[in-house]
């Protein structure tokens, strides 16, 4: 299935299916939450999802306010592995995709090039018929199995995906840590919010994201304040406010710990940078 979506914001709550799914984004910023992986997603990204791999795309705050006028779209494709019969993906043709299938469980980013190459070609599908689509979509997931360009998001695999209770209550958890990431959330506070005690929402949380509640937390701010630093002109104490934290020699360490670089460091880069392509066409 070949699914386009126009949307004010995209799907942000956090669910699994059998079927794998191949995301290429168009238009739309935000964080893309999969196993135990949180990274900014933008026009022109293209992931591969892998079967039962829990996951949601959580569209910047902006795409949430009533006067909105910026657009959420992106072009799925969504297949089982045995949508084309049993085996299909066992014969020797079909070798490089079913060893895609395998490294999908990780979850899979591709690279700025390829993705933009393959993009086009994804987009295009939507003015093919259905059995075009299908010989290019075989095309398309065969091209990508040869790539090297792309990186794992995830050490988590599919094999355990979370109960539906559980699900609403880490996808609870998640959503207020996206839209709350700036203020003082306390870990009574967020344990409340999943309706367990402070010690049971600890083993929670590190069971279904192989991570403490505050690794998570910091990883969201310092993801926060990578966004800031390419795409506004606040300074650097004024970001370190606006992802949440209190006092800039912490932002500092936090932004080392997790990206390597000082913020500082981050924003020259940054600068130098020239953006690849413009996806939104």
């Amino acid at each position: 299935m070949v699914q386009y979506n126009d949307l004010d914001h995209f799907y942000d709550r956090l669910h699994h299916h059998p079927e794998l799914q191949l995301t290429y984004i168009i238009e739309g910023t935000g964080d893309f939450f999969v196993g135990d992986s949180i990274t900014p997603f933008e026009p022109g990204n293209l992931f591969l999802i892998g079967s039962d791999q829990s996951h949601l795309f959580k569209s910047d705050p902006k795409y949430f306010d009533e006067d909105n006028t910026e657009c959420s779209r992106s072009i799925s494709i969504f297949f089982k592995v045995n949508s084309l019969g049993k085996g299909f993906f066992d014969i020797a043709e079909m070798m490089n995709i079913r060893n895609l299938i395998k490294r999908s469980d990780r979850c899979i980013k591709f690279n700025p090039e390829i993705s933009y190459h393959m993009g086009g070609k994804i987009k295009n599908l939507l003015d093919k018929g259905e059995f075009q689509q299908l010989l290019e979509i075989l095309s398309i997931l065969n091209e990508l199995a040869q790539s090297e360009d792309y990186n794992y998001l995830t050490t988590i695999t599919n094999s355990h995906p979370p109960s539906d209770k559980d699900s609403k209550r880490i996808n609870d958890v998640i959503n207020y840590i996206l839209t709350h990431y700036n203020e003082d959330i306390s870990l009574d506070k967020i344990a409340k919010i999943a309706n367990y005690s402070r010690a049971a929402f600890c083993r929670f949380f590190k069971q279904r994201t192989r991570k403490t509640f505050s690794t998570f937390l910091n990883e969201v701010r310092v993801s926060q304040a990578c966004k800031l630093l390419r795409n506004s002109d606040l300074s650097i104490s004024q970001i370190c406010y606006e992802s949440g934290y209190n006092n800039i020699s912490n932002f500092n360490r936090q932004f080392k710990k997790y990206t390597g670089r000082t913020p500082r460091s981050y924003a020259n880069k940054c600068k130098k940078l020239t953006p690849y392509h413009n996806f939104s066409n």
